[in-house]
C-alpha cells in the first residue's frame, strides 16, 4: 500500500529489522555443506511437507534455488544445504526427516558471536539509577590478570535491546563487548528499560532522556569498580545509542574520557527521520513523486509530534494538517476521505517518538572537547553518511580531538553489504566487519590504552 500506512512503515529503526525477519520466508536460499552445525549458528524453523515432491515445491514457492537440488531426492535423515534466493545472497538451511515427514529450518550462522570458553572474566551485576523504579541488569566483562583497566559503556540504538543488542539474529553488543575485553578494556552493557529483568518502562514509552541518565548510571557504577582505572572510561554508542553518547558526555565531562558515534545521526529528529524514510522508499523503487509526496505530509506531521502540545490537541493538529493537504496529494497518498485514523497515528505520539523527533545532536555535540570517533558506512540506507556526517563535522568544528572515519560497503549495522537495505541485515552472516572493528580498536589503543599506559609510567 502506497497510501497512509506509509506513514509508519519506516518510522522506526527497530523496524526494519523486525520487517526482515517477517521477510525471512522469502529470501532464504540453497549447496551441500557438512552436518556438523557451528556451535555459534542458529536454528529457525521455516516449513514442512509431508513428501519430497511437496518439499521441492515449497522451495520452488519461496523462489529458493538449490545449488545442488538432486541432493533433495537422495537425502539422507538431516541435510544441510547451500543455495540463492531472490536477494543474491548465499543462505542455508537444515532439512530433517522424522516421521516420514520434512522439516526445514534456516541455518543463520553467526562466526562472531562469542562461544564459551572465553579467555576474560564476566560478572553480572545490577546497578542503580537516578530512578528508584529502574535497576539495569547487565554483564560486566574484563581482562583476566590483575591491574586497572581502561573501561567502556555499550549503548544500544533504539528499540527495546537487551545486553547483547540483538538485531536480525546479531548478537552486535556481544560481538563489540568481545573484542574490547580481548583488547585490554573492562566493558559493560546492559538490558534496557522494561527488558528482561531491567525496570521501567519498555520502548517507546521510555525516552532517550532516559536512556542517557541510564547509561550516565553505568559510567558511575564503573568509577566504583576495583578493576576498572577511572581516570579512562568512555562511551560507544550506536544509532541512537551516538546521540545518547553525546548527551552523556556533554552533561559529564569529568567522568567520560573519550566516545565513539557508530552509525550515529547527526540531524535533529525530523530531519533523521524524514531522511531515513525517503531513502530506504527510493531504495525500493518508489516512483519519486510519491516519495516526495510523503516527505510533504510527513514533516507536517513529525512537527507536530516534536512540539509541546499534549497528545490530544497533537492528533488534532495532526488531523486538522491532513484535512488541509491539496486534494491531488491526498489521492495520490490513498488518504480515505474521513482522514487518517487516528490509531495510526499513535506511533508518532509516543513519548520516546514525540521526544527523539525534538532532539537535536548538535546542541550536545558542540559541546564535546573530549577525543570523539565518528564511524560510518557508505551503504547505511538508516542513517544516511553524506547528510548525516556533514552535520555532525559541522557540529564538532572546534573539537580538535575528533576522527571520521567511512568505510565503504557497510550498512547500519556495520556489516559488509549489497544493497544496504535493511532486509539485508538477517541475511548477512558478519555481524560487524573486520574493518569496523580494527578502526575502532585502534582508536581505542590511541586514546586510551596508550595514554593510560604513559600516564602510568610518569608517575
Amino acid at each position: 500500500m502506497q497510501g497512509y500506512g506509509k506513514l509508519y512503515h519506516h518510522f522506526f529503526q527497530t523496524l526494519a529489522p523486525i520487517g526482515a525477519c517477517l521477510m525471512f520466508m522469502a529470501l532464504l536460499c540453497g549447496q551441500a555443506l557438512a552436518v556438523t552445525t557451528p556451535a555459534n549458528s542458529i536454528k529457525r524453523y521455516m516449513f514442512s511437507a509431508p513428501d519430497k515432491a511437496k518439499l521441492q515445491q515449497q522451495f520452488t514457492q519461496r523462489q529458493i534455488q538449490l545449488k545442488s537440488p538432486q541432493l533433495l531426492r537422495d537425502m539422507p535423515a538431516r541435510l544441510q544445504t547451500e543455495g540463492t534466493g531472490r536477494s543474491g545472497l548465499p543462505s542455508q538451511f537444515v532439512i530433517e526427516q522424522v516421521g516420514g515427514e520434512f522439516h526445514v529450518y534456516a541455518l543463520r550462522l553467526r562466526p562472531q558471536h562469542p562461544v564459551s570458553p572465553l579467555p576474560y572474566r564476566t560478572q553480572e551485576v545490577v546497578f542503580d539509577t537516578a530512578d528508584p523504579a529502574v535497576s539495569p541488569v547487565g554483564t560486566l566483562s574484563y581482562p583476566s590478570g590483575d591491574g586497572l583497566f581502561p573501561a567502556l559503556v555499550l549503548i544500544a540504538g533504539s528499540g527495546p535491546h537487551d545486553r547483547d543488542g540483538n538485531v536480525s539474529l546479531h548478537k552486535t553488543q556481544a560481538v563489540l563487548a568481545d573484542q574490547l575485553t580481548r583488547q585490554g578494556f573492562a566493558v559493560l552493557r546492559y538490558d534496557k528499560r522494561g527488558v528482561g529483568l531491567t525496570g521501567g518502562s519498555l520502548h517507546p514509552e521510555s525516552t532517550s532522556d532516559d536512556y542517557a541518565a541510564d547509561a550516565l548510571a553505568a559510567v558511575q557504577f564503573l568509577q566504583k569498580q576495583p578493576n576498572v582505572d577511572a581516570r579512562w572510561i568512555g562511551l560507544i554508542g550506536h544509532s541512537e545509542g551516538g546521540l545518547i553518547a553525546a548527551m552523556v558526555a556533554a552533561k559529564a565531562p569529568d567522568s567520560v574520557q573519550f566516545i565513539a558515534l557508530l552509525a550515529a545521526p547527526g540531524l535533529n529528529g525530523v530531519d533523521s527521520l524524514s531522511l531515513q524514510d525517503a531513502t530506504i522508499r527510493r531504495a525500493e523503487a518508489m516512483p519519486e513523486a510519491l516519495v516526495r509526496a510523503n516527505q510533504q505530509q510527513e514533516l507536517a506531521l513529525f512537527r507536530i509530534a516534536a512540539s509541546e502540545l499534549d497528545h490530544q490537541a497533537a492528533q488534532a493538529a495532526m488531523a486538522k494538517a491532513t484535512a488541509a493537504l491539496p486534494q491531488a496529494l491526498r489521492t495520490q497518498l490513498e488518504i480515505p476521505a474521513e482522514g487518517i485514523p487516528p490509531e495510526a497515528l499513535e506511533p508518532l505520539l509516543t513519548p520516546w517518538q514525540r521526544r527523539y523527533l525534538a532532539l537535536d545532536p548538535a546542541v550536545y555535540l558542540r559541546q564535546l572537547r573530549c577525543p570523539v570517533l565518528v564511524l560510518h558506512g557508505d551503504k547505511d540506507l538508516q542513517v544516511p553518511v553524506a547528510t548525516h556526517v556533514a552535520a555532525i563535522k559541522q557540529a564538532l568544528a572546534a573539537n580538535k580531538q575528533s576522527q571520521f572515519v567511512i568505510v565503504p560497503g557497510l550498512n547500519h549495522l556495520l556489516q559488509q553489504a549489497k544493497t544496504g537495505h535493511p532486509t539485508e541485515y538477517l541475511l548477512i552472516e558478519q555481524t560487524i566487519a573486520p574493518e569496523a572493528l580494527t578502526t575502532l580498536s585502534g582508536w581505542l589503543d590511541q586514546v586510551a590504552v596508550k595514554k593510560a599506559s604513559h600516564l602510568d609510567q610518569a608517575r
